[in-house]
């Protein structure tokens, strides 16, 4: 049923809506508002073609983040709205469980004020806001006290070095820990410099809908022993 706005409607489609409690008909019923792009493009395919078609459902599917539970430190990579799934991971390994870096690329304004006090649960989050409208230094600073944040107006100038960088900056902590002889601690300046068994506990996760941010990482992870996991999307 398209729902069209219209008061004489309303009733007639909540009547069939309770009707269909008792199982009234053989059929599932999907209430659709007719209110954003996809919604309407919906309604006008249902008003200019035959109604009669079968429906099919198919799923529901297991996220590919679902990879997140055999890994010890996850770099979560996001572009725009992309960043849902990575803020379901964080939420679902609290606390030190799970080693999390959130890198994001996003140009609203909006959505980049809305979502940061969701980012509490980041070990280190890198924001890239590239939005026109240019923040103010009142409002980074305001951003920047809501957890490890850093925002940059800019692109970053090389997704892979960012990527190295924080891994590298993440293990040495990790040595610095276990290490108690001073006289062993020995800080990395490079991936390869880390050894294998530490990589791979490391795992890239992209969501978004750049094919080029997508295969960059492929590449980087696969020629680092990283593990990789994508979720895309075009729309």
């Amino acid at each position: 049923h398209i729902m069209n706005g219209a008061v004489e409607n309303d009733s007639f489609i909540v009547k069939e809506a309770r009707q269909d409690i008792y199982k009234l008909y053989n059929t599932s019923q999907v209430f659709i508002s007719p209110e954003g792009d996809w919604t309407k493009g919906v309604n006008n395919a249902v008003r200019e073609r035959s109604q009669q078609r079968t429906c099919w459902v198919r799923g529901p599917y297991t996220s590919p983040y679902f990879i997140a539970t055999q890994f010890r430190h996850l770099v979560l990579i996001a572009s725009g709205i992309g960043i849902t799934p990575a803020l379901g991971v964080m939420g679902q390994y609290p606390g030190f469980s799970r080693t999390k870096v959130l890198i994001w690329m996003v140009r609203s304004k909006v959505m980049l004020k809305f979502f940061i006090p969701l980012m509490e649960d980041s070990h280190l989050a890198l924001i890239f806001y590239t939005g026109k409208e240019k923040l103010t230094r009142e409002e980074v600073d305001n951003l920047h006290s809501q957890g490890n944040i850093r925002v940059q107006q800019t692109r970053p100038e090389s997704l892979g070095d960012t990527i190295e960088s924080v891994i590298v900056r993440f293990e040495n902590t990790f040595e610095d820990k276990t290490q108690t002889n001073s006289t062993w601690n020995f800080h990395h300046t490079h991936l390869d410099t880390i050894q294998l068994r530490h990589k791979e506990s490391w795992c890239v996760m992209y969501c978004g809908g750049s094919v080029t941010v997508k295969n960059l990482l492929k590449g980087f992870t696969k020629e680092n022993s990283l593990g990789f996991k994508a979720e895309f999307f075009d729309w």
